[in-house]
């Protein structure tokens, strides 16, 4: 673009970020669920449980999460960009064909598996990218990038309010689905690596402490017969486990209790979708804080602070 790359790489994270934003509208579902779920009883006669509401949604994440890692070749292969577009063109058009949709099973279908594989294959486009271009603060790079994707709520989830609210559910998804398919491709087609060994002017790796473990790359093969790779696959799993739970019934079980109190339906749903606002603010401010952290402190020092905070918000809640 015309800048020094020391300076120019920024823009490719703010180009991350934003794919990023569009990609995790994901998880603004909670919010879409019982205007979806409303739509599917009255205008499609269909007697529809709270488990069947959440399948469009596990089924998304379930695409989404087996879809990641074997698209990481490609990205190696092909490059950022040509991946990030064909993973931008799924997700508009799984929103987009949502909006067709008279079931939760041609929800799970046209939004779970379409919109989910398509989050999938874009997802690791940013931040690969990103990574890439900040060997000196790979951590603070990074978490910016998915910052979009942890603070998508705050943005995607009144947008979505406001556009069913006026123009009705399923506009709604024709809506987002345009936007997102044009977001996500136009910024995909700046997203490059860097020239092999491109290193920022000045900086140099630092050399590895005396005592410290030899560090080495591994192809994937090699890196799945390790316990380093099960220990942080576990580690994941106990971490996204009980957020994505929340995430996904945080509005209907809001709806709930704000029932149970006495609340009107109208004034209860305006309430629950502003206090997704301020767990938006923290899951993606945490982001780039705790990417910072990383840098500063080792990866197991950061994650072992990120459960300690986990373990206590738990308690709490209890």
């Amino acid at each position: 673009m015309g800048m020094k790359a020391e300076s120019g790489r920024w823009i490719l994270v703010i180009a991350g970020l934003l794919i990023e934003l569009c990609l995790g509208a994901i998880y603004a579902y909670s919010i879409i669920n019982p205007p979806l779920k409303k739509m599917f009883t009255e205008t499609y006669g269909l007697t529809v449980s709270a488990t069947a509401m959440q399948i469009p949604y596990i089924v998304f994440l379930l695409i989404f999460a087996l879809t990641m890692p074997l698209v990481g070749k490609y990205i190696e292969k092909l490059g950022p960009r040509k991946v990030g577009i064909a993973g931008g063109v799924l997700v508009g058009l799984g929103w987009i064909l949502a909006s067709f949709s008279t079931s939760p099973t041609t929800l799970a279908i046209y939004y779970g598996v379409i919109g989910g594989l398509g989050v999938g294959i874009a997802y690791n486009c940013p931040i690969t990218t990103s990574a890439r271009w900040f060997p000196d603060r790979r951590g603070l790079a990074v978490g910016l990038t998915v910052l979009g994707f942890g603070f998508s709520a705050a943005v995607t989830g009144p947008i979505a309010d406001y556009l069913t609210a006026h123009f009705g559910v399923l506009n709604m998804f024709r809506f987002l689905g345009l936007a997102f398919l044009i977001i996500t491709v136009a910024l995909s087609t700046v997203l490059v690596f860097p020239p092999a060994g491109w290193t920022p002017a000045g900086w140099k790796p630092p050399e590895p402490k005396a005592g410290a473990a030899p560090k080495a790359e591994l192809m994937r093969s090699e890196m799945t017969k390790t316990t380093t790779f099960y220990g942080l696959w576990i580690c994941y799993t106990i971490g996204t486990l009980a957020g994505l739970m929340a995430i996904g019934v945080s509005k209907p079980v809001g709806l709930e209790v704000a029932s149970n109190a006495g609340m009107d339906q109208a004034r209860a749903s305006a309430l629950m979708t502003s206090l997704i606002i301020p767990f938006a603010f923290c899951n993606g401010g945490g982001r780039p804080i705790f990417g910072w952290l990383t840098d500063k402190l080792t990866p197991p020092r950061a994650a072992m602070l990120s459960f300690v905070l986990i373990l206590l918000a738990s308690l709490l809640i209890y």
